[in-house]
């Protein structure tokens, strides 16, 4: 390191691209090198010895500057060129004579011969340049890309951040919503029991008070069991229980649940199954899926008949449903099955919109896919499609 140090306070390195100890043993050992080259080509001519002595001295000469060149630079090519030069001089075209006698014809080969290796070295320098500049293009290109795609990363996880921070804001409205209602209803008739008198106060009264109770702990319980959906299905540790199930009576079951909120909310549902299907899932978690879209259809349909069709198509079953609602935008369809992404902001709408990634979720552990196609205020199509065969989980869903 003190060597290093003395040499730099000596040489101008900064000229040469010499700024560290690495830097300057590799220099060290290029000219090193660049010495030790043109010596073993003068020591291979010998050996050969005359009369082909000054022409081998000739023939090993322009190699030799040409690898000292592409491993050193041009001042490593450089230098074996001098260095080849004073020993072809002081060897072959002198040996007879004190190489203090300069004679006119062995000066000018010389020269040429110095003239020769220096363009060798220039051109073989240049050369080099040119394959690390393309080099160098080339990782720039890369590092643009590495950049754009870090920015674009970067831009993901943002607006990931944001879709989250609106996902708890809303999840927090939602479930206090009914919590407060609930609360409520329940002083309301805590308070009618306890401090008017039973004359006044009907059983009429006290069963719509529970039964707005009822409804609202369904609603909690729904939105509590969305959000240990999305715990499960986030963590990748979905675990399916196979067996034999009968789809067009799955769906049917289904749709039984949602019998009271259809009646209730106006809707007609037309329901096609042509054919019996059967096929090897999990029930509870397909069902789970198909009551997903089943809701989304009823709550963004806009009292419009819902179309349900169930298909065998090859070795898949497939499940259709169809509204006649507000509909989904072009942009919005490429994330509605992304976590903490919502189709459309409008609060009217309520739930936490973590439906449709909990179906995505659910149908592609079972090896299957769910698509859409909608235009807006005319309405939306989901299509789940699923094997019809028992398939081995994969590890992410152990």
């Amino acid at each position: 390191m003190v060597y290093f140090d003395m040499m730099k306070s000596i040489l101008p390195f900064g000229k040469i691209g010499i700024k560290n100890k690495k830097t300057f043993y590799r220099f060290l050992l290029d000219h090193i090198l660049a010495v030790v080259l043109p010596l073993a080509g003068l020591v291979l001519a010998m050996q050969i010895g005359p009369p082909f002595t000054t022409s081998a001295s000739y023939l090993f000469f322009a190699p030799l500057v040409a690898l000292s060149a592409w491993n050193g630079g041009v001042s490593a090519g450089t230098l074996s060129t001098i260095i080849g030069a004073a020993a072809m001089y002081y060897f072959f075209l002198s040996p007879e004579k004190s190489p203090l006698v300069f004679d006119l014809y062995d000066v000018i080969q010389i020269i040429l011969v110095i003239i020769e290796g220096t363009f060798i070295s220039f051109l073989i320098d240049i050369g080099k340049r040119k394959d690390k500049t393309l080099e160098y293009k080339k990782l720039i290109r890369e590092l643009r890309m590495e950049v754009v795609n870090l920015e674009e990363e970067s831009k993901k996880r943002l607006n990931e951040l944001r879709s989250r921070d609106e996902f708890i804001s809303i999840a927090s409205h939602e479930l206090k919503t009914p919590l407060t209602s609930m609360l409520l209803q329940t002083q309301t008739a805590l308070h009618n029991i306890r401090n008017v008198s039973l004359a006044h106060f009907s059983i009429e009264s006290l069963l719509k008070m529970l039964e707005s109770v009822e409804d609202q702990t369904k609603r909690l319980s729904k939105m509590i069991n969305d959000l240990l959906s999305v715990s499960v299905v986030a963590t990748r540790k979905i675990n399916l229980e196979y067996e034999k199930i009968d789809f067009n009576k799955l769906v049917e079951n289904v749709l039984n649940d949602f019998s009271e909120r259809i009646r209730r909310e106006n809707y007609v549902v037309i329901y096609d199954a042509k054919e019996k299907i059967t096929g090897n899932w999990d029930k509870i978690r397909i069902a789970q899926a198909i009551s997903n879209l089943i809701s989304n259809a009823i709550k963004y349909g806009d009292h419009k008949p819902i179309q349900i069709k169930l298909r065998k198509n090859r070795s898949f079953a497939e499940f259709i449903i169809k509204d006649e609602g507000i509909g989904i935008s072009k942009q919005n369809q490429k994330y509605i099955f992304d976590l903490f992404r919502r189709g459309i902001s409008n609060n009217q709408y309520k739930g936490l919109g973590v439906g449709l990634y909990i179906s995505k979720e659910i149908i592609k552990a079972h090896g299957g896919k769910i698509e859409v196609t909608s235009k807006l205020a005319k309405g939306t199509k989901f299509t789940i499609k699923l094997p019809l065969g028992k398939l081995q989980q994969s590890p992410e869903n152990n």
